[in-house]
């Protein structure tokens, strides 16, 4: 049996639209989510680093 990561989960989202090379899937899914028209595509997109330093334990 596979089991899958739900994308749900903060850490499997970021995985999968987070990252530089997946940046085809981020607009695809953007545009999805966001019903955008033919001409109000998002075309391109900039990935910028979001982790957050953790001050204490």
């Amino acid at each position: 049996m596979i089991t899958l990561l739900r994308p749900k989960v903060d850490f499997i989202f970021k995985k999968i639209f987070g990252a530089e090379d997946s940046a085809e899937i981020l607009i695809s899914f953007l545009n999805a989510v966001l019903k955008t028209k033919e001409t109000d595509k998002i075309t391109s997109v900039e990935i910028k680093n979001t982790d957050v330093e953790k001050e204490y334990l």
